[in-house]
């Protein structure tokens, strides 16, 4: 390749990074909140742990609610509850779509997802503590804070969600970005979490962990975000998916913050794409039953011994 032409890519890629930094300060980039931006707000806003009970009551953020994102979901699989449940937790929370709340959990995934979960319902105000608990800058309480009952009313957001038959549907369409959000091992299929493993057909791999400084729960810059996603249009409708839609719900939020206009979680995502003979893999594998089969059976005459 000639260095006419490479330096020619390298201005153009800048020139990407530039507009998408420019496009997450118009986008807002108070999506994500720091220490110094929550005392001076703290008094206007519902803040808000996704944590479990227990570790809330071991210690939280002085008037944070407990509003653990497991109550929020279906069990086994993992999905959102269905929305007039979700409005009836909510609502007995205290919460309504038109309040200003701040989310803060413990760990990569769980606050993400929350935020996807609002932001879903119609919640407009939502806004994440970057670094969760583990950054928090403060003392903390282990007296439980609630709310007065309110009327939660859902405008659910259609577009911030996907389906298996419209990710089908949109394959190899150069109008649409696929991203998936796992490890490189789960991509390539050597990580089998389903009947199948690989991935879907023309998906991009960008595992999440990418998003943070080094191995913290803080998110790495608007700039340096920017850089890691320059490849990528941020007009074109985007797709993100990873096992169950903790993962993708992290990549949704930052893509949301860098100012992509139309991006949608594939809830379900690997656990049910995996598990449909009807549905394409690239680097297909499969999942080894008789390994299993050989460990139950390990197990079996270890009981008897």
């Amino acid at each position: 390749m000639k260095i006419a032409t490479k330096i020619l890519i390298l201005v153009s890629l800048i020139l990407v990074a530039f507009v998408l930094v420019a496009q997450c300060a118009a986008a807002g980039t108070d999506l994500l909140v720091d220490n110094a931006w929550l005392s001076v707000h703290k008094a206007e806003v519902t803040v808000i742990d996704v944590r479990e009970r227990d570790d809330y009551m071991k210690g939280h953020i002085p008037g944070a609610i407990n509003i653990p994102v497991t109550s929020l979901r279906t069990k086994p699989d993992g999905l959102m509850v269905p929305v007039p449940a979700a409005e009836d937790l909510l609502g007995n929370k205290g919460l309504s779509i038109e309040k200003e709340a701040v989310l803060y959990g413990s760990g990569r995934e769980d606050v993400f997802l929350a935020f996807w979960m609002l932001n879903f319902l119609g919640m407009k105000r939502v806004h994440v503590l970057d670094g969760g608990i583990e950054n928090f800058q403060g003392a903390l309480s282990m007296a439980e804070a609630g709310l007065a009952r309110f009327v939660f009313k859902a405008k659910p957001k259609l577009t911030d969600r996907t389906d298996a038959d419209y990710v089908k549907m949109v394959l190899h369409k150069n109008s649409v970005n696929i991203i998936d959000t796992r490890t490189p091992a789960e991509y390539q299929g050597e990580d089998v979490r389903a009947l199948r493993g690989g991935h879907i057909p023309g998906a991009a791999n960008y595992n999440f962990v990418q998003n943070f400084q080094g191995s913290t729960t803080i998110l790495k810059s608007p700039a340096e975000l920017a850089h890691i996603y320059s490849k990528l249009d941020p007009e074109k409708e985007t797709i993100v998916y990873c096992q169950t839609g903790a993962r993708a719900s992290n990549e949704f939020f930052v893509l949301k913050q860098l100012g992509f206009k139309r991006v949608s979680v594939y809830m379900p995502s690997w656990v049910e794409w995996g598990s449909r003979a009807d549905l394409p893999v690239d680097n297909v594998t499969y999942f080894n039953f008789m390994s299993i089969l050989g460990k139950l059976q390990k197990l079996e005459q270890q009981k008897g011994e």
